[in-house]
């Protein structure tokens, strides 16, 4: 968890960075509280798949609430359920290397990209590309390559090999320059088209009669009810880099009665919807 200053002289705003940007129901629930209860009733997502809840007075009344966030900020294409199977894995191991400077385990951003480039688009500049074509692929990916300063570089290693050597990585550059935070952070992206965004009823990676829904929240502000409320569809579901929910794997009757109750209040599955705006 990190706390950054508010507009507010007397209240904070909390940031989350879940792994990922994968949010379990009971995460949900506990942030959809959190927001009504100690901030100003909303659940904000931000650029990054950062999570925000603003305008909270007392931290500490939280206590012990399970509010998702890991102690390394990393990404992972959201249609790729292995890159969110992996960022679990570099987060993990990113935090317990005790050669990493803690300011850039913080303040940098790191990605797994599922090998469609999506996130190599968004500007992340260190990370790990998966080995295979599309960003949702059924086979789970076996091998990686590394991301260093925005381009996926040198040849694709096991898994283990390829977390180890970013790892390695940001190790050295820490041992270089302490200051050098700039460089794991993003790089100029080159930008994901609005049309490209995973919003609506995505069905290209998934098995047959099943659906992931992408949604997006206009300026990524989401109710503290509705979050109680997608808690209680029992879906594993991602915050995309993207200020955007994907809810995975519905089958497709459900996935048309989660859109029919989602639409009226707020949510967008129009990846043109002029209310998005341009990510």
């Amino acid at each position: 968890m990190s706390l950054t200053e508010s507009k507010h002289p007397e209240s904070e705003t909390m940031r989350f960075h879940p792994a990922g940007g994968v949010v379990t129901p009971e995460q949900w629930l506990a942030l959809g509280q959190a927001a009504r209860e100690h901030g100003d009733g909303y659940v904000y997502l931000e650029q990054h798949s950062v999570i925000s809840v603003r305008g909270v007075s007392n931290e500490q009344a939280l206590g012990d609430v399970p509010l998702p966030t890991a102690a390394a900020h990393v990404l992972a294409s959201p249609l790729s359920l292995q890159a969110r199977r992996v960022a679990q894995r570099v987060a993990d191991a990113l935090s317990e290397e005790e050669g990493t400077s803690p300011a850039i385990t913080r303040a940098a951003v790191f990605g797994v990209d599922g090998g469609a480039g999506d996130l190599l688009a968004h500007g992340v500049a260190a990370g790990l590309q998966l080995s295979g074509g599309s960003a949702g692929q059924v086979e789970e990916a076996d091998s990686a390559r590394l991301i260093r300063e925005g381009a996926a570089t040198g040849p694709a290693l096991g898994l283990c090999d390829a977390i180890s050597q970013l790892v390695d990585y940001v190790d050295e550059v820490s041992a270089e320059n302490p200051e050098a935070i700039d460089r794991l952070s993003s790089a100029t992206p080159a930008g994901l088209a609005q049309s490209d965004v995973p919003i609506g009823w995505l069905t290209e990676h998934t098995a047959p009669g099943r659906v992931d829904l992408g949604a997006g929240l206009q300026d990524g502000v989401l109710p503290a009810e509705y979050a109680g409320l997608i808690a209680q569809l029992g879906a594993a579901i991602t915050v995309t880099p993207w200020q955007g929910l994907v809810i995975h794997d519905l089958a497709e009757g459900d996935a048309d009665v989660v859109l029919r109750v989602l639409a009226p209040r707020g949510f967008i599955f129009d990846a043109n919807s002029p209310a998005l705006g341009h990510r």
